[in-house]
């Protein structure tokens, strides 16, 4: 600790469990007792904060709200990000096959994970990419674990890259065909991408976050299809994959300039498959911008 930049006083504690007199909660209280009022991070674990909450202690999202709006630095870091999720996805496209097993198609992800080792350019400890390819029909099964040793039929079969590089995160998924799809299976495809547009077209600053969403589920509901729906139209995205803002109906988030959100409606058919795009997107001062740009017509993913 003494060799980082910041100049300030060290406390230490010794390794739990540790005796009385010497564990962090009561190092970390005589550290705090001089304070007349406390804030905790509303994520705080239930067991740590009733060790350590003052007399005038307060739950506090500050944190995560600021987190939610991003520098041009860090705008910069995810799009960099989704630049090597849209690749990894590409070579998705171009190597999947009817003898292709989902386990071989998640070690694509290696690929830009060596290239960036080879440039010098690894936080390991900042980083983590997955790919994964839902074959149909385990692909109506969204937050679901696919059998790794299994090929890939005609679909609808849904890949995803889901990166976090050097500490900033992106996520590119895309629906896709290997032979060509039913006229129910191409009906969805299409209704998918109708909500998808709905969504999109609500983005701008102050929007509420909840609009968005609404926006993809009146489309749904239109056609009778909100039984089909597994989640939300999309969240936030930064430092995590999955953080504030969160765009669904309960949300009381607004939308405000330089924040970073997935746009992902989604339906789900069991027996047949899952139909789902996720995008990357930051919304702009006039409206938003795409950072992840993977194909996303029909006709150019029946492959």
């Amino acid at each position: 600790m003494q060799k980082g930049i910041m100049d300030t006083g060290i406390v230490s504690y010794w390794d739990y469990p540790s005796p009385a007199g010497e564990n962090w909660h009561e190092r970390l209280g005589s550290v705090l007792e001089k304070y007349k009022h406390i804030g905790f991070e509303g994520n705080i674990p239930a067991d740590q904060y009733a060790l350590i909450q003052a007399h005038n202690s307060t739950l506090s999202d500050m944190v995560s709200t600021l987190r939610q709006y991003k520098s041009g630095y860090e705008v910069e870091r995810i799009r960099f990000c989704a630049q090597l999720a849209d690749r990894t996805m590409l070579d998705i496209f171009k190597k999947v096959s009817r003898e292709t097993m989902v386990l071989e198609m998640s070690a694509l992800s290696h690929i830009p994970y060596m290239e960036l080792i080879q440039k010098r350019q690894l936080d390991p400890l900042s980083s983590n990419l997955l790919a994964v390819v839902w074959p149909a029909p385990e692909s109506a099964m969204p937050h679901g674990v696919p059998d790794i040793y299994k090929t890939y039929g005609d679909g609808p079969n849904v890949a995803m890259t889901y990166y976090r590089v050097n500490g900033y995160a992106s996520e590119c998924e895309r629906t896709f065909f290997l032979g060509d799809p039913t006229r129910e299976e191409a009906e969805m495809f299409r209704h998918m991408m109708n909500a998808r547009q709905a969504a999109l077209e609500v983005l701008k600053p102050g929007v509420p976050a909840k609009e968005v969403d609404l926006a993809a589920r009146r489309y749904f509901d239109q056609y009778g299809l909100l039984d089909n729906l597994l989640h939300r139209t999309g969240h936030g995205i930064g430092l995590s994959n999955h953080e504030a803002p969160f765009v669904a109906e309960g949300s009381d988030d607004v939308l405000t300039e330089n924040m970073v959100i997935s746009i992902e409606p989604g339906l789900y058919i069991e027996g047949i498959g899952g139909f789902r795009h996720s995008d990357t997107v930051l919304i702009t001062k006039d409206g938003y911008e795409l950072l992840t740009t993977a194909p996303i017509e029909l006709d150019e993913l029946v492959l």
